[in-house]
């Protein structure tokens, strides 16, 4: 099934008053232990960290899991920040935080379920191809889980809650 969640936190676009001089776009999933709950509290961690703005974020689409089709369907949304982080420097980040979210370091197989997956979708305009990590995201334009929130985040208006 699919559908939306508008919750307390999602959708939200700001005209920061200040900008970083990278812009990213992230693209957030998890479908065990409450993946709602845990992109708010990832939601609340940018906000409150000095090194990144919030610009603006979609919804949270629900959708149902694809590859490995025996589990809980999967919320999805996007999230577009400004950061002084290096690509290297976020990708550790990314890395760490997606550890204190309760991933766990090795996924058991292809597809399976977790409680926070978050990708780099985009950073800048910067194209970059290494083993470990491809930016643009190699698929992003073949997954629904993010054509769809990412569309809904730019289509909703400037201070729509």
């Amino acid at each position: 099934m699919r559908s939306l969640v508008f919750s307390r936190l999602f959708p939200r676009k700001i005209s920061p008053s200040r900008i970083f001089p990278n812009t990213v776009t992230l693209g957030l999933g998890g479908n065990i232990k409450n993946p709602i709950k845990s992109f708010e509290h990832f939601y609340r961690w940018l906000g409150n960290n000095k090194n990144f703005i919030i610009i603006s974020s979609s919804p949270i689409y629900i959708n149902p899991p694809f590859g490995y089709l025996n589990q809980e369907d999967f919320c999805n949304a996007t999230i577009t920040i400004s950061t002084n982080f290096s690509v290297v420097e976020l990708f550790g980040l990314i890395f760490y935080l997606e550890r204190r979210f309760g991933r766990a370091k090795k996924r058991e197989f292809k597809n399976s379920p977790r409680t926070l997956d978050i990708d780099i979708i985009f950073f800048n305009d910067l194209i970059l191809k290494h083993p470990y990590l491809k930016i643009p995201h190699p698929k992003w334009t073949q997954r629904e889980s993010v054509l769809i929130p990412l569309f809904l985040q730019y289509l909703i208006p400037k201070g729509r809650k």
